[in-house]
């Protein structure tokens, strides 16, 4: 059994991964959506007996809000949820320090930061090891000059290959996280500091009493405090949210560059599902990574492509739908801010499939920048299938 959903995460990313046998269930996370998100999947936690809240492995894409808050909502929460991470996979200050840089400047990012903070709390408190375990040096990333990919297997016999970021891309990043401490008055490593903004943060609050607490602050509204605003989602932009007529695989945002992009093949012996999982990262670093794993000219057979950056043009290109033969193409966007998917986009997918039958799309909302395609008539003319619910879930 392997079975993928979506979860609603208005405009961003929240990916419940379960795989295994009869009772024995195994359960990846990746990303928690904005905040104003996390009760989704607060709730699809609770819906879990309370000894089957486990977790073996978490992973936090990279920095963006629309990633990484519900997140820092779940770790305050997890002892009062019982929810436990055996692997946390993520790319903080110390990490990215770690990574060969002939400038040797130390990083800092409020929400980097502030995440790094919690997961070394959650492993204070439990005892346990937990960050980017598996990965040499504790640094989720590749390293160009070992050629090789760094591939870890889970329990259950599930495989997980790296295929974003790269040490570049990282060191980017790192050049860019100074200034946002600096222009958000906090100093690297003061954890005091940190403590006292997040405590002061109404957004990214734990709900606590699993048994009645609620959400009353209203998170479809922009944030109107300082400290929300310093947590804003702005860590390693480039030019600015690329738009619908952007270049394809145009990309410049340092925190999407710096995303963890995964190949995941389960059973790891003999796969009979594989998923390619692009959080928010480049299309040319896939396409590297790719490059790395096929023949000249070959292409990857994959069961399922999560669309990085919830179906942008600047995330997707011809060449690297050219490495692949998809069938599932899953998109996570309400379509609120940035009106993902973008149109073009879809229809490259359309005309780039080389999967076998018809190129199935999957959406987790309904709306105006998804409404497009559910549309029969186009779907039987033009020979492709679309999904349009409140959430997703596929089974394999």
């Amino acid at each position: 059994m392997f079975r993928i959903e979506m979860l609603p995460a208005a405009h961003g990313d929240s990916l419940w991964i379960e795989y295994g046998s009869g009772r024995d269930v195994h359960r990846i996370l990746i990303d928690g959506g904005p905040a104003h998100a996390y009760p989704a999947l607060r709730q699809r936690i609770l819906h879990l007996p309370a000894a089957e809240r486990r977790f073996d492995l978490l992973v936090i894409t990279h920095i963006d809000a629309d990633h990484i808050e519900g997140i820092i909502r779940l770790l305050l929460d997890a002892e009062a949820l019982d929810c436990h991470f055996d692997r946390i996979w993520f790319n903080g200050r110390d990490q990215i320090n770690a990574v060969p840089d002939p400038a040797g400047e130390a990083l800092g990012g409020v929400q980097g930061e502030l995440l790094g903070m919690l997961i070394a709390d959650y492993e204070q408190r439990t005892g346990t090891k937990v960050w980017n375990l598996g990965f040499p040096d504790s640094l989720a990333a590749i390293d160009r000059m070992k050629g090789a990919l760094p591939v870890v297997d889970l329990p259950g016999d599930c495989r997980l290959t790296l295929l974003s970021p790269d040490f570049d891309r990282l060191l980017e990043l790192k050049d860019n996280w100074a200034k946002e401490l600096k222009a958000a008055g906090v100093h690297s490593g003061n954890i005091a500091q940190l403590r006292e903004r997040l405590a002061k943060s109404r957004s990214l609050r734990p709900l606590g009493d699993v048994l009645g607490a609620e959400d009353d602050f209203d998170f479809e509204q922009p944030a109107n405090d300082e400290t929300d605003i310093d947590f804003a989602d702005t860590l390693g932009r480039g030019t600015g949210e690329p738009g619908a007529d952007a270049p394809f695989g145009g990309d410049t945002s340092r925190a999407n560059g710096s995303s963890i992009a995964l190949l995941l093949e389960y059973p790891a012996t003999k796969p009979e599902v594989r998923f390619l999982l692009a959080g928010d990262a480049w299309a040319s670093v896939l396409e590297t990574s790719l490059a790395g794993l096929l023949a000249p000219g070959a292409r990857l057979a994959i069961d399922g492509f999560k669309l990085a950056h919830h179906g942008s043009v600047a995330n997707i290109s011809e060449s690297l739908l050219g490495r692949l033969k998809c069938s599932n193409y899953l998109v996570s966007t309400n379509g609120a801010i940035f009106g993902h998917p973008h149109a073009r986009c879809v229809e490259l997918l359309l005309k780039a499939h080389a999967g076998p039958g018809k190129a199935r799309l999957h959406f987790n909302y309904l709306v105006a920048s998804t409404e497009t395609w559910s549309k029969k008539a186009d779907q039987t003319a033009r020979g492709y299938l679309a999904f349009h619910p409140t959430g997703l879930s596929l089974e394999f």
